[in-house]
């Protein structure tokens, strides 16, 4: 089954990645520009689960973990303590 994702991406990059299936469409598999897309994803989804998780896919996040960074305050967005000087 299909799902469809929503993310923003700037148009910069929009048109770079539309360059790039244009330019590659003749020598590589993708058909449409989904695929090709698709299948950038999934390439680096596995170099990811290589790296830094032993070559195997986590599990599957719930809907409240797939909040941003800065709606969860965690991560390289949380707010530093303002104490932290006088510690």
């Amino acid at each position: 089954m299909k799902k469809r994702m929503a993310f923003d991406i700037t148009e910069g990059h929009a048109d770079r990645v539309r360059a790039a299936y244009v330019g590659t469409r003749g020598i590589l598999p993708p058909a449409t520009l989904s695929e090709f897309i698709t299948d950038l994803l999934l390439d680096s989804t596995r170099r990811l689960e290589q790296v830094h998780n032993e070559g195997r896919p986590w599990r599957t996040p719930t809907r409240g973990e797939l909040k941003s960074l800065s709606q969860t305050g965690v991560g390289r967005n949380a707010p530093t303590s303002q104490h932290r000087g006088s510690e």
